[in-house]
């Protein structure tokens, strides 16, 4: 995919799109069918949704941007909250110019996605919330965790804990490879972060049209979290994806492409 850079409230924000590469000040053409924005997830990067991005350019314009202090977007730092994610993410899409969006949310990235149709819903067209919650239940031992990893005490961990039992090790290590791309107390403040989350009382407030897609084998976003969320969102779809863990997208992109694709249309 082409990449390009983008200046964000001082923050050099790099992103993935499709089509023809362009000057460096000259956006993209994201004239095709509906421009889809793809939200990443917790100490994640933009790369994660390649597979579903790949198969979406095929009829629509989609975006995968790194925020900031992730991937190879600039910055040290994770940016402390999901508001603060929020509104670096609507300058993205003001510094851009383009028509609203539909967003991709993965994860932290589908609660972003959220909070954006809540607070600046001028740039949201519809809600694609793949393996997320209204509120997370994260397990402080993860958090102890990737504390010590932080601090140099402990390695990272490679576990399986993210993918369905039934998804092959070659797509376990995709996994893994994106996971390495971005510092580790950069992810402990993006899962801090996700602990402070609770847009649960809101969601009622959202008008955009939605769908939730949840791997029926998630562990980290329940099945039960994501009927939650449907249930309080008016109109809101679910589809649940057989054999498929929190990491969907590139676990199953083609049946998670296949459920936007209709949804979109």
């Amino acid at each position: 995919m082409p990449t390009k850079y983008v200046d964000v409230d001082g923050y050099a924000v790099h992103y993935f799109h499709t089509g023809r590469t362009t000057l460096p000040s000259v956006v993209p053409d994201v004239s095709k069918g509906k421009i889809l924005l793809y939200l990443h997830g917790a100490g994640s990067n933009g790369h994660f949704g390649q597979k579903m991005v790949d198969i979406l350019s095929a009829q629509h314009s989609p975006v995968a941007l790194d925020y900031p202090g992730h991937g190879r977007s600039s910055g040290t730092e994770s940016l402390k909250s999901l508001t603060a994610y929020s509104d670096l993410i609507y300058a993205f899409w003001r510094k851009l110019g383009v028509r609203p969006a539909a967003l991709i949310g993965h994860s932290m990235g589908g609660a972003i996605a959220m909070d954006l149709a809540l607070r600046h819903a001028d740039m949201v067209e519809s809600l694609i919330l793949t393996c997320t919650a209204a509120k997370f239940t994260i397990p402080q031992e993860r958090l102890d965790t990737w504390k010590q990893v932080m601090q140099g005490r402990a390695g990272q961990p490679f576990t399986k804990d993210s993918c369905s039992p039934k998804t092959p090790m070659n797509i376990i290590q995709e996994g893994w490879m994106e996971q390495i791309k971005t510092d580790p107390r950069v992810r402990y403040f993006d899962l801090v972060a996700c602990q402070q989350v609770d847009l649960t009382a809101k969601l009622g407030e959202i008008r955009q049209p939605t769908l939730i897609l949840a791997g029926q084998d998630d562990t980290t976003t329940p099945l039960a979290q994501a009927e939650q969320v449907r249930d309080r969102i008016p109109g809101a779809k679910l589809t649940v994806v057989p054999e498929a863990g929190h990491w969907l997208p590139i676990e199953k992109p083609q049946e998670a492409c296949d459920a936007i694709v209709a949804f979109l249309s």
